[in-house]
């Protein structure tokens, strides 16, 4: 009977395989290898008992395995079930004896792939019970693949579609809360002058100075909001382009200081800086740096009480991955400190961490953007930021930028 195509594609896939036979009856031993090499031209090596066969699957890979039943010492079935244990992934075929077929049901339960009894024509119709448990063995191993595969990229799409949702709600909270910063502002504003031009205060009398600060403050707080919301639109879309040029990091520290003084002197908060006395030259966009001290020492004063201590600091060192020269910038004080478990979310995006210790610190809601802004902005550079912090003795903050060679 001549071999249709698909057995013929069934053959060509079982050729030049490695196979094990653990066989102790040197005549069976021959007969399978005479069938196995002239049908499949696959080579077949000889494991004369159990015990033998484990010992070898446990050093050498091959890609198929036959075995006896009928062994001297370890039996057939517990070599499967040994090297199943052991992880052997492999087809195994058992060679039963006629009139076991309970033998044959315990293998396929143990988790062999065929069996074929030794009878007048085994040997014959052995390359083909080869061929087709290779062939069913593969397409399990492509249906595990596919299986896991699927697995993997549900997780992956249950894990995005979880992030989307706590991004949603962050963006729904940021929403209300940016609208709640521009209302109380406007507001403030909008009554100012009302007062001013309704004739009840006199700009020029100490109580329509105040009204006049008060307006002034609301549009410095708007400004803030709107440079916030700006620079994370450009940040967002890669648009923000960095200025960079050759700058001592000293000056822009002196400049981001002279910038917050006032605030902290309002709050009776020490602020200094004390960088080396050498000059620390970096390559930056001098603008976006002193933004980046500006809003960690705004930080700062906000989560520091009166009396308290602000310094601003600037190191050079070697980064022992590139070994190249980086400045450390820092931002230390002596406010409320930060939980640990918030440490890992301060620079995350809408993120406006609120802790029990911060409730009699004033006014500080925000876009929630600031730190984020702050990030990108550092990482833009080629430097990264982060924060050492404890509760109740202060935090510091911390970023480079490299040094200019």
């Amino acid at each position: 009977m001549a071999e249709t195509p698909a057995h013929l594609k069934i053959k060509k896939d079982a050729e030049n395989m490695r196979i094990l036979l653990v066989e102790d009856n040197p005549d069976h031993s021959y007969l399978v290898r005479k069938s196995v090499n002239e049908a499949l031209r696959s080579q077949v090596e000889i494991a004369e008992s159990g015990e033998q066969g484990v010992m070898r699957l446990g050093n050498e890979k091959y890609d198929l395995i036959i075995s006896d039943f009928n062994l001297p010492g370890m039996s057939g079935l517990e070599v499967l079930k040994t090297i199943k244990e052991m992880g052997v992934d492999a087809p195994f075929i058992m060679l039963t004896g006629q009139g076991d077929e309970k033998v044959a049901v315990s293998a396929m339960q143990a988790g062999a792939y065929n069996y074929v009894v030794k009878d007048d024509v085994c040997y014959t119709i052995l390359p083909r019970v080869i061929s087709e448990t290779l062939t069913q063995f593969r397409a399990d191993k492509e249906k595990e693949r596919l299986e896991r595969e699927i697995r993997e990229k549900s997780e992956a799409l249950e894990k995005a579609n979880r992030e989307l949702k706590k991004l949603d709600e962050l963006k729904s909270q940021f929403i209300s809360s940016v609208s709640h910063e521009f209302k109380n502002p406007l507001n403030s504003i909008q009554e100012s002058i009302a007062l001013v031009l309704d004739g009840i205060v006199n700009p020029t009398e100490p109580k329509g100075k105040r009204v006049m600060e008060i307006a002034q403050n609301s549009t410095e707080r708007l400004t803030i909001l709107v440079n916030d919301l700006l620079d994370f639109s450009k940040l967002e879309a890669g648009k923000m382009k960095m200025e960079k040029e050759p700058v001592d990091i000293r000056g822009v520290l002196t400049e981001a200081l002279d910038s917050m003084s006032p605030l902290a002197e309002k709050r009776k908060i020490t602020l200094t800086c004390a960088p080396a006395a050498h000059k620390m030259i970096v390559f930056a966009d001098p603008m976006r740096i002193v933004q980046v001290l500006t809003n960690l020492i705004s930080n700062a004063i906000k989560y520091t009480q009166e009396g308290g201590a602000i310094r601003l600091d600037a190191r050079s060192e070697k980064d022992p991955a590139s070994s190249l020269q980086k400045i450390v910038v820092s931002v230390k004080d002596s406010g409320a400190g930060i939980a640990k478990e918030n440490l890992s979310r301060i620079f995350e995006r809408f993120e406006q961490i609120k802790q029990p210790q911060h409730r009699d610190l004033p006014a500080l809601q925000g876009t929630g953007l600031g730190l984020s802004i702050c990030r990108e902005i550092v990482q833009l550079h080629q430097g990264r930021i982060w924060v050492e912090s404890e509760l109740g003795k202060g935090s510091t903050f911390f970023f480079t930028l490299p040094r200019y060679q």
